[in-house]
């Protein structure tokens, strides 16, 4: 994809970001072939990393949301926020933000919904071409030591407060997986660079969704409300087990691989 190509593709936002606006960028990506969705990513990526080397953090950037007050400094999401409102306000402001960058602040931009153009593109890039946008192209994510193992797990509650027991005993679990040569050697049966699992308890009902991407995997399983319910701490640290068990089994069947081994 060109860049000519890019930038005509966001003028379909004409300059915002808002439902109506992604929509029709949506419209105009899902028509496209898997190989065009990643070159668009790739180029947005490259556009917010290059807007994320100016000197924009820390400063009162006026935002339309202000509405009349003095603009808070930048941080955070706020921040980011602002660097996809950049280019979502075309080619001719983006060019003129990094050529000078001193002019943004006497911009006023439009960043309150930003983070749609982000699920947007992430949401996109995985159903056409197999790629984790936070994972694989996010410019802006920070990596941690838990992003070099195979297993990485991501735990919520639809309501309730999660028991410390069972966090601190999944916990240790998740640690051992990615520490265990055992189970690492089983994971690359699918010849995969690791797995995203979500996992959240207090829900309606029992479900799970498993997919594979071109690098990794994602899996999301939903515990209905008598998951945590009524345990003991010795139960919670024994469900955790379960869990990792149950979880594990499912991926197993999925992919059609060997039955995981013992956890460590």
């Amino acid at each position: 994809m060109t860049e000519e190509t890019f930038w005509d593709l966001i003028d379909e936002l004409d300059g915002v970001i808002d439902d109506d606006s992604v929509d029709a960028l949506g419209e105009q990506l899902s028509a496209l072939p898997p190989e065009d969705v990643e070159s668009f990513c790739a180029h947005l990526a490259a556009k917010i990393g290059a807007l994320a080397e100016l000197p924009l953090a820390g400063s009162p950037i006026p935002d339309i949301t202000d509405a009349g007050h003095a603009p808070l400094p930048l941080s955070g999401d706020a921040h980011e926020n602002l660097l996809y409102a950049m280019v979502a306000a075309g080619r001719a402001r983006y060019e003129s933000a990094l050529a000078t960058p001193s002019a943004v602040e006497e911009s006023e931009w439009d960043a309150a919904e930003a983070e749609l153009l982000i699920d947007l593109a992430a949401t996109t890039l995985w159903e056409s071409a197999g790629l984790d946008w936070y994972d694989e192209l996010d410019p802006l994510r920070t990596p941690s030591p838990h992003d070099e193992g195979w297993w990485e797990t991501f735990r919520g509650s639809a309501g309730k407060s999660i028991p410390a027991a069972y966090l601190t005993a999944a916990r240790e679990l998740d640690q051992k997986l990615n520490r265990s040569a055992e189970w690492l050697a089983w994971w690359r049966q699918t010849s995969l660079r690791k797995i995203k699992v979500g996992i959240t308890v207090n829900a309606d009902n029992n479900h799970h969704r498993i997919e594979r991407g071109r690098n990794i995997a994602r899996a999301q399983f939903t515990m209905d409300r008598s998951h945590l319910t009524d345990r003991s701490p010795n139960a919670l640290r024994n469900l955790a087990s379960e869990e990792i068990t149950r979880i594990t089994t499912a991926i197993a069947t999925e992919f059609q691989m060997t039955p995981p081994p013992a956890l460590p």
